[in-house]
């Protein structure tokens, strides 16, 4: 199988697009471009995923100024779609390498799904060329936790535990106006039709690390083959999510979006 190199442009920028696609075509690698729509709120970010998550793809790259990177409404959405990419390569036991090529001032510090990302400054194609054909070892989570973005249908963060059985689950979200707003159980990979939820339970306020999350969570116990869905409402900016708490103990893992 070829491999194939997906290049995500954060501004609409035709000659940096055909600048930046000839270097990587020029060291061999097929190199297909794009424009990033910056509307995370309606899932713009779905046919992304559905490149970077084809078995070919063996390197994303984005390019773009560092200010436009720092945009939090961008960084949503590159971190929401990182978590999907990583988490269908990882299943199937492959890396998914991600190369940032920033100009400009701004925050560069990525979110914790691009936390692995690297920056390059030079040498671009080689860079990519090198990460395309260099093994990779797949990073090991206690957990899983992937999204589903169904424009019409809202966005849909799913998780589960990787080996260890989780005792009931809960998802919590921190962001302006972001909250759950519908949840399920079922089998991994796919949002249930109908489920039985086991003692649901809605709006619960968390506080980690000086934040406060809003919550749901029930008390249906997931195997590894078996996820817990929760659509999310507005923009998360993080995360919080694992086997729901017992008594005072909770095993609860977060990532930051932006």
């Amino acid at each position: 199988m070829k491999k194939s190199v997906l290049l995500t442009l954060l501004e609409a920028n035709d000659p940096l697009a055909r600048a930046l696609g000839q270097e990587i075509s020029r060291m061999g690698a097929d190199c297909q471009a794009h424009f990033w729509e910056d509307a995370p709120e309606k899932q713009a970010f779905a046919p992304v995923i559905a490149e970077l998550c084809k078995p070919a793809c063996g390197v994303w790259v984005i390019a773009g100024n560092a200010s436009s990177f720092a945009r939090t409404s961008i960084r949503i959405g590159l971190a929401l779609t990182a978590l999907a990419a990583r988490h269908a390569h990882a299943r199937e036991g492959r890396n998914l390498p991600v190369v940032l090529s920033l100009s400009g001032q701004g925050e560069i510090r990525p979110p914790t799904p691009l936390a692995d990302a690297e920056p390059v400054d030079r040498g671009l194609g080689a860079k990519v060329t090198a990460r395309l054909y260099a093994p990779g070892s797949v990073q090991a989570f206690p957990y899983r936790c992937t999204v589903h973005a169904l424009p019409g249908l809202g966005l849909w963060l799913e998780t589960g535990p990787a080996d260890e059985p989780w005792q009931g689950a809960l998802t919590g979200v921190r962001g302006v106006n972001a909250r759950p707003d519908a949840h399920g159980v079922g089998q991994a990979g796919m949002i249930p039709s109908r489920c039985t939820l086991r003692h649901p339970v809605q709006g619960l306020r968390l506080t980690l690390n000086g934040a406060e999350y809003t919550a749901w969570g029930v008390q249906n116990d997931l195997s590894p083959a078996q996820s817990y869905f929760t659509r999310l409402a507005g923009l998360p900016e993080a995360l919080v999510f694992g086997p729901y708490p017992s008594d005072d103990e909770a095993e609860l893992y977060t990532l930051n979006l932006c």
